[in-house]
């Protein structure tokens, strides 16, 4: 059985926490944040006057790990990486709102009550950023089973070519 881009697009829904990359004035920034995912875009709650928000103003490129733990076996994660383009939008974007009522009822009742306690003097106003895959999206150990790796290690990795969406920016 293959597993196709529909399964990842699926599998990346039912997560929400990755770590996001950004590029500073000094060099990289890594924070792990929580999301939520609207198809292939995933949206992240977060302050406008943070660290990773003020990055995206210096560059859009950001590059996204999502770990993928074993259900019942210690072990490192399996994970999902790719590159991708940033866009910050306001608290009130109604495509991120629509990935957030999709997310579990506790995770939303969390996130709301957070935003409303934020201290927007140290983190400025609640924003939303999106991040939109670039050309493809690499996976490991997603989609093979561990007796499959175990008989040949290159096929833990994966490759999936994201689509083309028309006037939509792609990262390089």
């Amino acid at each position: 059985m293959t597993y196709t881009l529909e399964d990842l697009t699926r599998l990346i829904a039912k997560h929400n926490f990755c770590i996001l990359a950004t590029q500073g004035r000094d060099g990289p920034h890594v924070a792990g944040v929580g999301y939520f995912a609207r198809g292939l875009d995933i949206y992240i709650p977060t302050g406008a006057r943070t660290v990773k928000a003020l990055n995206l103003h210096r560059s859009p490129r950001v590059a996204v790990h999502i770990p993928v733990p074993w259900p019942l076996i210690p072990a490192p994660p399996r994970s999902i990486q790719f590159q991708g383009i940033a866009e910050v939008l306001p608290s009130d974007d109604a495509e991120a709102n629509a990935a957030l009522d999709r997310a579990p009822l506790a995770f939303r009742l969390i996130l709301r009550r957070l935003a409303r306690r934020s201290d927007t003097e140290l983190f400025g106003e609640n924003i939303w950023i999106r991040v939109r895959p670039g050309r493809r999206i690499e996976t490991f150990m997603i989609g093979v089973s561990m007796t499959t790796i175990l008989r040949d290690e290159k096929k833990a990795i994966q490759h999936f070519k994201v689509p083309t969406v028309p006037n939509r920016d792609s990262a390089r």
